[in-house]
């Protein structure tokens, strides 16, 4: 089966290609020291900064990031680079009620700008809290998580009890 590379691939892969060499000269190891540490032949990793290759698949480019020894952040860089959705949203799962209805809200174009960035705002404000308290919230059992989620189709407010 053959696929079809498309202009946003190129662009994807070259970025990829990019952003691999400067994470591996910030570590200064060379394509020779990074491709043993992976399992890969030297010249494909020179094919792929060179632009020559297109990035690899998930499973290769978490262990480039292993191998790297890379955070979160720079991992979920490389693979978002390479085309390849970030972990946490293959862990939540494409189809998470809530991203769901965020990205709906976000890329509805009926509503106003000022009103997809006053969501933008207020998420940004509900993760700066969670992101600066010192002690990490105990997950809520499953059940709880799954009454607590309001369905994509529920209009906020309807049915919580809550107030805002």
């Amino acid at each position: 089966m053959t696929t079809r590379a498309t202009a946003g691939d190129s662009v994807r892969s070259a970025n990829f290609g990019e952003l691999l060499r400067v994470l591996r000269q910030q570590l200064d190891l060379s394509q020779g020291q990074l491709a043993q540490r992976v399992g890969l032949d030297r010249s494909y990793i020179n094919r792929i900064e060179a632009g020559e290759r297109g990035a690899p698949g998930a499973d290769v480019i978490l262990l480039i990031a292993d191998a790297l020894k890379l955070g979160a952040p720079e991992t979920d860089a490389l693979l978002s680079a390479g085309g390849h959705p970030i972990r946490a949203l293959v862990t939540l799962g494409f189809d998470d009620p809530t991203l769901l209805a965020v990205a709906r809200i976000l890329t509805d174009e009926t509503l106003e700008a000022s009103v997809r960035a006053s969501l933008r705002t207020t998420i940004d404000t509900v993760i700066a809290h969670w992101g600066n308290s010192r002690e990490a919230p105990s997950p809520a059992p499953a059940a709880t998580r799954a009454r607590a989620r309001p369905s994509p189709t529920t209009p906020p407010g309807s049915g919580d009890g809550g107030s805002r």
